[in-house]
């Protein structure tokens, strides 16, 4: 596994609010033959202090965002097409539903992006639209890394 700069821009839109946050952190990225997997540690941050958040993206653009630890969730991205996750809040688990809208991801020698657009409802009850605009670079020195 390689150590990498992560940097996630991500924005929430609701039928009420919208709200936007943005990670910067150290994580780790490992190709297994042509999918890449990103993992890094959430912080209080991202909401979900105590967890880790494992980014899978295969090159047919389906894409699975796996959170566990003190939250657990496990997303599936695939364009076009509608996806029932199960997703762990504090107060019980729930199932939702996950359609993409947008997803393009180019990765190159050191470093690549992933956006995507997609969302969420409950009971087919619209809950939010979301956007992700991740990007990655590749660390040579992990102790350089840490001090980012």
């Amino acid at each position: 596994m390689d150590t990498v700069l992560i940097t996630m821009k991500s924005r929430q839109v609701t039928a009420d609010d919208a709200e936007e946050t943005e990670l910067i952190t150290i994580g780790t990225c490992q190709w297994e033959d042509t999918v890449l997997t990103l993992s890094y540690e959430d912080t209080d941050a991202t909401g979900f202090a105590g967890a880790t958040t494992t980014i899978r993206i295969d090159p047919d653009l389906l894409v699975s965002i796996l959170r566990s630890g003190t939250a657990n969730s496990n997303l599936t991205l695939e364009t076009g097409k509608k996806h029932f996750c199960l997703y762990s809040t504090p107060f019980g688990e729930m199932t939702i539903g996950v359609q993409a809208k947008e997803i393009l991801f180019e990765p190159e020698e050191m470093c690549g992006t992933l956006h995507m657009v997609y969302v969420i409802d409950i009971n087919a009850v619209f809950m939010s639209e979301n956007t992700i605009d991740l990007r990655w670079e590749f660390r040579a020195d992990p102790v350089q890394a840490e001090s980012v």
